[in-house]
């Protein structure tokens, strides 16, 4: 299809500025560069030359799609996106490479201005190249900033891979001492130091804890990594609890001993969730309920023992078990136990007595009271723990 008259005098004019333009085109780009280096320090780690190659062919590729007033070409925008990603390698932000594109566009749009006035060139010639320019330069920098953010996502994840791999070998000890000394200075951890290794899990969720959860368990100074659905890490000191985490954690050790210290941490998880609870545990906080949960015969046999007899009396054997547990949870104190159930402590104390003539146990007892405790503790384990 033709042009109609004004517009083939717009394409003319155009065509014939950007002809001085490309004559010039030497003095534009030394302009523009020092304009870079001038507003944006991190390109002057660039050098000049180098700097000045690239200006001047992205300078060129505008000017040839602004003779013929036409988008980038798909080999241009191909250009465009190698530029992105040289810029991300080297280590300029998305910001600074895309401030560098708008300072080059500027300088183009100003000179095509004076030139634009010098000559006399009417209206419609001067919006017909700016629309052309800015529909260009979009096209370009959308095109420069997806291809430096796939170089930055592909490095975030080398590096996070990296850092799993390191934080995997230190806490499951399949690391060279020496490496480890080494590895460790690039994640800011110092091998003579105690750290307090953690494995954490959801309480929940079947998911995996977020990054969020992460970095609150790790702090800054410590390193994290998923394994499954739980996290691992190495944190400075004890982490803080997290809502909805169950944590647990091994004893402040140095890195080339963290994996035993790490083995405990695991078995403080799973003992804490085992038994529904929700918080930050070593070992020594969960009393004696890791012995409880993995030697069953025994948790067994106390139950046996002290529960067992009870069902024989029916209602009131519930009623005894559900008196046991409330004594226990308030530190066999009779006036608060009392009144968390609502009753007289001389009942209470009444209730204690059914409960040695049933069983035969000795409440002043300290191995009764243990195994005792041992027994209702089972048999929450199991899920069987009564209401009440």
């Amino acid at each position: 299809m033709a042009l109609d008259p004004p517009a083939a005098r717009a394409t003319l004019i155009v065509a014939e500025l950007v002809t001085s333009m490309e004559d010039e085109l030497d003095g534009l780009t030394d302009r523009i560069v020092e304009r870079i280096r001038d507003e944006i320090p991190d390109f002057r780690r660039l050098p000049v030359g180098a700097l000045g190659h690239a200006v001047r062919g992205n300078v060129g590729r505008a000017l040839t799609a602004l003779r013929e007033l036409r988008p980038p070409t798909g080999e241009e925008l191909e250009r465009a996106a190698a530029i992105g990603r040289e810029r991300a390698e080297q280590g300029l932000s998305v910001d600074a490479v895309l401030h560098a594109y708008r300072i080059s566009v500027t300088g183009v749009w100003s000179r095509f201005v004076e030139l634009a006035r010098a000559r006399g060139a009417d209206v419609a010639s001067v919006l017909a190249f700016s629309e052309t320019l800015w529909l260009w330069a979009d096209a370009v920098m959308d095109v420069v900033a997806a291809a430096h953010r796939e170089v930055e996502l592909e490095r975030t994840r080398e590096e996070q891979q990296l850092r799993d791999a390191f934080v995997f070998a230190a806490l499951f000890g399949t690391i060279d001492p020496t490496e480890l000394r080494r590895d460790s200075a690039a994640y800011g951890l110092d091998p003579d130091r105690g750290y307090v290794p953690f494995r954490a899990r959801a309480s929940r969720t079947a998911a995996a804890p977020s990054r969020h959860v992460a970095l609150a368990l790790s702090g800054e100074d410590g390193v994290a990594a998923t394994l499954d659905h739980d996290l691992i890490g190495i944190a400075v000191r004890r982490p803080p609890p997290v809502g909805g985490v169950c944590a647990g954690i091994g004893p402040p050790s140095r890195l080339a001993e963290l994996p035993a210290a790490f083995a405990l941490a695991g078995r403080a998880l799973q003992t804490a969730l085992a038994f529904g609870e929700e918080g930050v545990f070593s070992l020594s906080d969960l009393s004696i309920r890791p012995a409880i949960l993995i030697d069953a015969a025994l948790g067994d046999a106390f139950v046996a023992r002290y529960l067992e007899p009870l069902a024989a009396l029916g209602r009131l054997g519930d009623e005894l078990e559900a008196t046991l547990r409330s004594w226990f949870d308030r530190d066999m104190r009779i006036e608060e136990t009392a009144q968390a159930l609502h009753v007289h402590p001389n009942t209470l104390r009444h209730r204690l007595r059914r409960f040695e003539e049933a069983t035969d146990a000795n409440l002043r007892s300290p191995a009764d009271l243990a195994e005792l405790w041992w027994a209702l503790e089972r048999q929450r384990l199991e899920g069987h723990r009564p209401e009440g």
